[in-house]
């Protein structure tokens, strides 16, 4: 398998003479989730029902880029022209967000649930009539350094340990899980099935034994991204280009 650098080497081949269509298509991309998130009511709903087609067409526009053919920013809806692949996008999009949300909620429940001192105690902090506008019916009230009389001892050390168990017990599994899910548009979009199920699946089976090499992948950015926030997120519209050719790269690799 190519290395990480020969696969960034490669993307910049790639993208060199489609850069400005490549921005173009992040910017009509980050301009429309935007816009979204704008309405009022409808916004959150209109996004969800979207982003699925957004992110295929997505992967879509940078996989032809990484292959140095002809791309158009109408490559961006192809989602959209489909019944199929759109319906194909939404499943994926919402079978997603089922595996994150309560992966979310259940580490994020037992992270809580170790400074607060044991389950009973998260149950009667969240139980109907625990909490008031004052808190003052909950059980007894959170200290503002994580730390109480019912905190487990593994947080005597202070904050910077409240901090790495969050990490080890909720950010880490979400990391795997996301790149587990990684492939899902791109499979998509490369029309490999028609069922959004059938692409979370396969991308499991893509990503085994690949974990650990897309995510240096990703890590490898995050000088570019440090430069990006400097100004003023701005920097993001060029980065992203960059980013996507690249994945669309390893997504090519570990097909071949």
């Amino acid at each position: 398998m190519k290395s990480i650098s020969e696969l960034k080497s490669e993307a910049l081949s790639s993208l060199n003479k489609k850069w400005g269509i490549s921005v173009g298509c992040t910017l009509i991309f980050f301009v429309i989730g935007i816009a979204l998130s704008l309405i009022p009511y409808i916004g959150n709903i209109a996004s969800i029902l979207v982003s699925g087609a957004l992110s295929v067409g997505l992967c879509n526009f940078f996989l032809l880029v990484s292959q140095s053919k002809s791309v158009e920013l109408d490559d961006l809806f192809i989602a959209f022209k489909s019944r199929d692949l759109f319906l194909s996008s939404l499943v994926a999009y919402l079978l997603s967000l089922a595996i994150i949300i309560p992966t979310i909620l259940i580490l994020g429940g037992i992270w809580v649930a170790l400074f607060l001192g044991d389950i009973e105690n998260l149950a009667q902090l969240i139980s109907p009539g625990a909490i008031d506008d004052e808190w003052t019916s909950s059980p007894y009230t959170l200290d503002p350094s994580f730390l109480n009389p019912y905190s487990s001892p593994i947080f005597d050390s202070g904050i910077g340990t409240i901090l790495l168990s969050a990490f080890i017990i909720i950010l880490i599994p979400l990391i795997i899980i996301s790149l587990i899910l990684s492939q899902v548009f791109f499979i998509l979009a490369d029309k490999k099935t028609k069922s959004g199920l059938e692409a979370i699946k396969m991308s499991w089976n893509l990503m085994k034994d690949k974990k650990t090499k897309l995510f240096l992948l990703q890590l490898s950015f995050i000088g570019w991204a440090i430069l990006s926030i400097l100004t003023l997120f701005i920097g993001f519209i060029f980065l992203q280009p960059y980013i996507y050719t690249t994945l669309s790269k390893f997504y090519k690799e570990i097909n071949d």
